[in-house]
């Protein structure tokens, strides 16, 4: 980060709530799973506020302990809870799915199956607590600094694996994963932690479909672990630009794998903080002391704060392919018929979101909060769009922020990736150049050529 460049400050508060669906609400993300609901709970399912007051409408990120929306119209409940209860202007709201795979969002399309006739009250639940913890993070709201610092995580894999000549969704280690962890640290007055924000990418796969429990799947026990080191704070987890990174150890049938993951990204976090400087210092070089070697010296000093807020909405219009999305990859008579109605379901619902325009609408959100720049958007990108967009902003801090503000998530793969049928290629509606186009709109929108190297980048105003 730039050493002349404070930290961001504002009133920020933070709340959480429970979101744990009810014994025998419908539960069956895995078409190889056998069972349709749930024996019992792992960890809790939770909803995870955080508000910032910037003097206009709050902004407001609330992350969600669930896989991901498959019905538009059941994220918008939830929306629109929220943003009544809350008096929130659309744009200043990022509800945002932490992505666990054993964890479902209701999809009140389903009440006909088992465990259905509890997916009405479960999304009950989930927009009334969610509301309540955005406005208790808005009424808990305190004069806070939020600091950027950087660590880094062996758990995220590459999964675009070829087997036997085969794609398939597994492990490929001689691939890089991008290692990336973002943590924000907001702080009081006080300088007392009052919330950590944690953004990496690896699918919350560790537990697959032999698991029989409700879980937040690997985030729950690195939240556990932060906070036990640092009481009285609460950690938000976003899922980052994770489309084809997940990790090496997956599709687990003990809860316990599961927490190992989570207490091993747990402890690079707090790795991490534990480096950081105090809030709006930076590491300067302050002279020469000449020895046995000229030694140059670096030191903290003090820089101005920075309380700069700027929300854009882009939208854009990707690229459809040519031929619709399909999710199987060898013939249908070569399947069980309970994967094939699994595909088949999951292709409708992706085909339904993507509508039938000739171009795909694709809205992405735009957010600055001092140095940061954040970018959320309703499909799973690949990591590129995080290394990418780094890269061309260095030295601000970049944070992505996959399943976010929509449903029926589709990949956003890399141009080079269509050339192999890889699940997430087959499943996609999005055409070769999608994911390279969100990041060149942002770069536009942020007034960046990506060529020369970035100085102070900031959203234009329109």
């Amino acid at each position: 980060m730039d050493a002349l460049s404070g930290d961001f400050h504002a009133s920020i508060g933070i709340a959480r709530l429970d979101i744990t669906p009810p014994a025998g609400t419908r539960w069956k993300l895995w078409g190889a799973a056998s069972e349709e609901t749930a024996v019992g709970v792992h960890r809790p399912l939770t909803a995870t506020a955080l508000a910032i007051i910037d003097g206009e409408s709050p902004l407001v990120i609330l992350s969600l302990d669930v896989c991901e929306w498959a019905d538009l119209a059941d994220e918008a409940v939830v929306r629109q809870r929220i943003l009544t209860s809350c008096g929130l202007h659309p744009d200043r709201l990022l509800l945002h799915s932490t992505h666990t795979h054993s964890g479902q969002a209701p999809c009140t399309r389903q009440a006909g199956l088992i465990g259905g006739e509890h997916l009405a009250g479960h999304l009950e639940l989930i927009a009334t607590q969610a509301a309540a913890a955005a406005a208790q993070a808005i009424a808990a709201a305190e004069p806070a600094t939020l600091a950027w610092g950087v660590g880094r995580s062996q758990l995220a894999a590459d999964r675009d694996e070829m087997r036997d000549a085969r794609a398939v969704v597994g492990h490929n280690p001689t691939a890089p994963a991008d290692d990336t962890v973002l943590i924000g640290r907001v702080t009081n007055a006080s300088q007392a932690v009052l919330a950590v924000v944690v953004s990496y990418a690896c699918h919350p796969t560790v537990l697959g479909w032999g698991n029989q429990l409700v879980s937040p799947d690997y985030v729950g026990a690195l939240r556990e672990l932060v906070e036990d080191q640092l009481p009285g704070s609460t950690t938000m987890f976003l899922q980052g630009a994770s489309g084809e990174l997940a990790p090496a150890r997956q599709y687990r049938d003990d809860p316990a794998d599961a927490d190992r993951a989570g207490r091993a990204l747990g402890h690079s976090v707090l790795a991490a903080l534990e480096l950081m400087p105090a809030p709006d210092q930076r590491l300067m070089p302050t002279g020469v002391v000449e020895s046995g070697a000229p030694l140059g010296v670096w030191a903290e000093r003090p820089v101005s704060p920075n309380s700069q807020v700027k929300v854009a909405r882009l939208e854009l219009a990707l690229p459809r392919k040519q031929h619709p999305a399909e999710l199987a990859t060898e013939p249908d008579a070569e399947l069980p018929e309970q994967i094939r109605a699994e595909r088949l379901a999951r292709a409708e619902l992706v085909t339904l979101a993507a509508g039938t325009s000739a171009q795909l609408p694709y809205p992405v959100w735009l957010w600055q909060l001092g140095e940061l720049v954040l970018v959320a958007h309703p499909g799973e990108a690949y990591s590129w769009l995080a290394t990418h967009l780094r890269q061309a902003l260095a030295p601000r801090p970049v944070l992505i922020a996959n399943l976010t503000n929509g449903a029926g998530a589709f990949y956003l793969p890399t141009r080079p990736a269509y050339a192999h049928p890889s699940y997430t290629v087959t499943q996609t509606p999005a055409g070769p150049g999608s994911l390279e186009q969100v990041a060149q709109a942002v770069l536009d929108a942020l007034g960046v050529d990506p060529s020369p190297p970035s100085v102070q980048p900031m959203i234009q105003e329109p």
